[in-house]
């Protein structure tokens, strides 16, 4: 908390030292400025932008989380097929998209807070079906662990395993790895009030979606509060995958699904298979897709779901 009190002093310091280029920035920003696709839903203190779409008496809610740095717009193509036979909700995590953010860490036990809290003045009703990308597979196991009696499935695609971030599990380039991220992070924080990031075409989440979404990335994709967003969630990342380590078993006959990209590093590779012991009814799916399988192959995403739901 004292690390990011100490980087908001030097953030503002920089603005001031370059005004005129923290005038230019809030101009572009204010010029780009789009209304959200969803709603903003009050949440104690803040604002989560979610989109709710599908049948009203559907029998299943499919809650999808995006990955690190992402927001609801990754689920551009899944969620309007979803929709057709299914209740579903995409959401910004706090800072992301159209949400407000938080002065405060924000880990995965808030998220799954939130989420509780949406729900219910949504009025979705469970059994709910689980979908996290990477970093969002952190959330949706915790809710799933949380929650287990509202849970009908989980899905995980490319989903990180809790070691990826717990330090006491990193060799020497893993922690090099980690701490250069970290640096870029915190620079495009502290640059975001003067526009650097954007004058480097170096947005938060998707550089490119298909239209009409481009216009939606091109705005909230530089908003200074994301480059705060994927830093803050990045600084604390080791928090929330010991919330997930600490967290209760998964019910063991949960379906789980993994889908698991073609990534062939021997550290990712062994991650994949830990999570695919999650419960005795877990199955997993190698692809030979990237990271982004949801955009890469969505119609294998809706019919794991639609498998599921049968």
């Amino acid at each position: 908390m004292i690390y990011l009190k100490f980087d908001k002093w030097t953030k503002h310091i920089i603005e001031i030292i370059g005004f005129p280029f923290t005038l230019t920035n809030k101009y572009i920003n204010r010029k780009r400025q789009i209304n959200e696709i969803g709603q903003r839903i009050k949440v104690e203190d803040k604002f989560i932008h979610a989109i709710v779409s599908g049948e009203s008496d559907a029998s299943y809610t499919v809650i999808l989380d995006a990955g690190l740095s992402c927001c609801s717009l990754d689920w551009h193509y899944i969620q309007p097929q979803l929709s057709d036979f299914a209740k579903v909700l995409s959401f910004d995590r706090a800072g992301y998209g159209w949400s407000s953010t938080v002065n405060t860490p924000y880990t995965s036990e808030d998220v799954v807070a939130d989420l509780i809290h949406i729900l219910k003045e949504l009025q979705l009703k469970p059994p709910y079906i689980l979908v996290g990308h990477s970093f969002g597979g952190l959330n949706m196991r915790l809710f799933a662990s949380k929650y287990p009696e509202q849970v009908a499935a989980l899905i995980l695609i490319d989903a990180i395993h809790e070691k990826r971030y717990l330090s006491n599990e990193w060799d020497s380039v893993r922690k090099k790895s980690h701490k250069k991220n970290l640096n870029l992070f915190r620079f495009g924080y502290l640059t975001s009030g003067i526009g650097f990031p954007k004058l480097l075409k170096q947005p938060v989440g998707r550089k490119y979606l298909p239209e009409p979404y481009q216009k939606y990335i091109d705005y909230i994709g530089y908003h200074p509060k994301s480059y705060e967003a994927v830093y803050k969630e990045f600084l604390y990342s080791e928090e929330s995958a010991l919330q997930v380590k600490s967290s209760k078993a998964l019910s063991t006959d949960l379906p789980v699904v993994i889908l698991s990209s073609n990534n062939a590093d021997p550290t990712w590779v062994e991650h994949q298979g830990l999570l695919s012991q999650l419960t005795q009814n877990t199955r997993q799916i190698k692809t030979n897709h990237q990271h982004s399988i949801h955009l890469e192959n969505p119609d294998l995403i809706i019919e794991t779901i639609k498998e599921l739901m049968n």
